[in-house]
C-alpha cells in the first residue's frame, strides 16, 4: 500500500514583515519617545502653574500671537499631504509611476507650505519679541479684566533679587523703545509714548504742589522737590502690553518684548517642539525630493514600492505629532 508525500510548508523565522519595516517601526519607537519626552515636559510646567488668574497664570495663545486658523491651516495641509502620498505609493502599486511622480510632487509642495507658514508664524514671534529669556514674567503687579491691580508691589532690590530675569527684561525693554524714539519721526504717536516711558523709566524730582497747582515752597522761598522713583518692571510691564495692544489696534508693529506671565518658559517650549518638528518635516521634504527626481528622470519603478511605503510610515507619523501640537499650543 502506498502512501502520498505530503510537502511540509516552509517556515521562515523572524517577524511576519520586511526588516526595511522593521527598521522603520523601530526608529519611529525612539522618535515616539522623543516627542513624548517633550509633550510631556510642556503638560506638566504648564499644569504646575499656581493658578489659572492673574498673574500666575499660563499665557493664552492670543497673548503669544498664536492664531488657531493658521494652526488649523497648517494641520489641514498635513493630513492633505499624507493623504497624496498614501495615493502615490497606491500608483506605484498600480504601476502607474507617472501619476505616482505627480502626487510626490503634491506632498512635497504641501510640506513645504506648511514651513512656510511656520517660517511665518515665528517671524510674527521674532517681530514681538515673543523669545525665550527677553519677556518679562512672573512681575507681582499686573492688572486683571477690569484693570484693577492685582499683587503686592516690592521694592526694586527684592524684585532684581528674586525676578533677575524681570530686571534683564527692564534693560532689555529700555533699548527697544530708545530705538524707537530714535528711527521714529518726532511726530509719530508710538515714537512720543515710548519717549514718556523712558522718562518715566528714571528717577527723578519733580516739584511739589498744592492742591490749586501752585509750587509749594519753604520759608527761604525755594521750591520743594518729591523724587518720583523709576517705573518697577511691573508697572512698566502694564504699560508695554498697553502700548503693544493700542498698536496692534492701529495695525503699527513694535518691536518690544512683552510682559507676559511664564512667557519665558512657553516661548522656550514652544521653539523646541515646533521646531523639532520642522526639522522632522524637513528631512521629509528631502525624501520626497530625490523621489520626485528619480520620477522626473523615470528611474521610479515597481522596486521602489517599499522606499515609498515606509517613508509614507514616517509622513505619517510626522502628521500625527503636529495633531497632537496644534491643540496643546492653539486651542487650549
Amino acid at each position: 500500500m502506498t502512501q502520498a508525500a505530503h510537502a511540509e510548508p516552509t517556515v521562515k523565522m523572524g517577524l511576519p514583515m520586511s526588516n526595511g519595516k522593521l527598521a522603520m517601526w523601530m526608529f519611529l519607537v525612539t522618535e515616539i519617545m522623543f516627542f513624548t519626552g517633550l509633550i510631556g515636559t510642556y503638560i506638566i510646567l504648564r499644569n504646575g502653574t499656581p493658578g489659572s488668574t492673574e498673574p500666575l497664570r499660563w499665557p493664552h495663545p492670543h497673548e503669544v500671537h498664536l492664531d488657531e486658523r493658521i494652526g488649523a491651516f497648517n494641520t489641514f495641509v498635513l493630513i492633505c499631504s499624507s493623504f497624496t502620498v498614501v495615493l502615490a505609493h497606491y500608483m506605484v502599486v498600480k504601476r502607474n509611476f507617472k501619476a505616482a511622480t505627480l502626487l510626490i510632487g503634491g506632498t512635497l509642495a504641501l510640506g513645504a507650505l506648511f514651513l512656510v507658514v511656520k517660517a511665518y508664524e515665528y517671524k510674527g514671534k521674532y517681530d514681538h519679541d515673543i523669545l525665550p529669556g527677553l519677556m518679562g514674567e512672573n512681575l507681582l503687579v499686573r492688572k486683571d479684566k477690569d484693570g484693577k491691580e492685582v499683587g503686592k508691589p516690592m521694592t526694586a532690590d527684592k524684585e532684581r533679587l528674586l525676578y533677575p530675569t524681570s530686571v534683564a527684561w527692564y534693560e532689555h525693554v529700555r533699548g527697544e523703545l530708545k530705538a524707537i524714539v530714535d528711527k521714529g519721526p518726532a511726530d509719530d504717536k508710538y515714537a512720543k509714548e515710548s519717549a514718556e516711558l523712558l522718562d518715566a523709566m528714571n528717577g527723578k524730582d519733580v516739584t511739589r504742589t498744592d492742591a490749586q497747582g501752585n509750587a509749594v515752597k519753604n520759608e527761604k522761598g525755594e521750591e520743594l522737590k518729591d523724587y518720583v522713583p523709576p517705573l518697577s518692571p511691573a508697572e512698566l510691564g502694564n504699560r508695554v502690553n498697553e502700548l503693544l495692544e493700542n498698536a496692534e489696534k492701529d495695525g503699527k508693529t513694535l518691536h518690544v518684548a512683552p510682559a507676559i506671565p511664564f512667557g519665558n518658559l512657553w516661548a522656550s517650549c514652544y521653539f523646541a517642539m515646533t521646531g523639532f518638528h520642522a526639522l522632522h518635516v524637513l528631512g521629509g521634504l528631502v525624501i520626497f525630493a530625490i523621489i520626485l527626481l528619480m520620477g522626473m528622470m523615470g528611474k521610479l519603478g515597481p522596486q521602489h514600492e517599499s522606499m515609498l511605503e515606509l517613508t509614507g510610515l514616517y509622513w505619517h507619523f510626522v502628521d500625527i505629532v503636529w495633531i497632537f501640537l496644534f491643540p496643546l499650543l492653539y486651542l487650549i
